[in-house]
C-alpha cells in the first residue's frame, strides 16, 4: 500500500513539474525574439557556429554566429517573406484540406 501511495506521488511531481514548465515558458515569451528583433531562421553550420537571418525594424541581415564571433554578413535587400509557425500551419492545413474536397468534387 505504501508503494503505491509513493508511485502516485511520484507521477503527480511529475506532471506538476510538467505544467508549471509549460506555464512558465508560455510567460516568458518566444526564446527567438523580442519587441524589436526577430530571428527568421537559423541553419547549423557545425555544432558550435550557425547562420542567422534576423530582421531589425523593417530590415533584414544575414549573421555569422559562433562561440567567439557575431559577424553581420549582408544586408538583404528584398525582404524575405516568411509567417509565423502558428500561421504556416493553418496555411497548411487548409490548402491540404482544400485540395482533398478538390479531388473528391473531381471525382
Amino acid at each position: 500500500m505504501s508503494m503505491l501511495f509513493a508511485l502516485t506521488g511520484t507521477v503527480c511531481v511529475i506532471l506538476l513539474t510538467y505544467y508549471a514548465s509549460k506555464w512558465y515558458a508560455n510567460k516568458m515569451g518566444p526564446v527567438a525574439g523580442g519587441k524589436f528583433i526577430k530571428v527568421i531562421d537559423r541553419v547549423a553550420v557545425n555544432k558550435a557556429s550557425s547562420i542567422i537571418i534576423i530582421e531589425v525594424q523593417d530590415k533584414q541581415y544575414v549573421m555569422g554566429v559562433s562561440e567567439q564571433n557575431v559577424q553581420v554578413l549582408m544586408e538583404i535587400e528584398d525582404k524575405i517573406n516568411y509567417l509565423a509557425e502558428n500561421e504556416m500551419s493553418k496555411v497548411d492545413f487548409q490548402s491540404i484540406v482544400k485540395s482533398l474536397y478538390k479531388r473528391k468534387g473531381a471525382e
